[in-house]
């Protein structure tokens, strides 16, 4: 694993704007972060995303959801900073060089 990682793990956690008595879906800015992630999605950018919540749609601990982004860090990084409810204040994005082992 010598190369710098191509793609990126994104966790996903609540920001200072985030309405915890709310689900992700009742938070304001939910709706262009939902069309921002359908977007990475059909682009081919997103490989893997989806939320980590309860039954309920309320949080479990401090993370809200995962993305595995086709990008290298630097630029996962910048585009996370589009996202509406990044903007918004209601999440924040942590990247993180991410190893994928394809199969042989």
């Amino acid at each position: 694993m010598d190369q710098l990682p191509t793609t990126s793990l994104v966790l996903v956690h609540p920001g200072p704007g985030w309405d915890h008595s709310q689900p992700l879906a009742a938070q304001r800015n939910a709706a262009g972060h939902f069309a921002w992630i359908r977007r990475q999605v059909d682009a081919g950018t997103a490989v893997v995303a989806g939320p980590i919540w309860r039954h309920d749609e309320r949080l479990t601990g401090d993370l809200v959801g995962a993305l595995v982004l086709a990008l290298p860090p630097g630029k996962a990084a910048d585009l996370t900073a589009t996202d509406p409810a990044v903007i918004g204040g209601q999440l924040t994005m942590t990247t993180h060089p991410y190893h994928q082992v394809q199969p042989r």
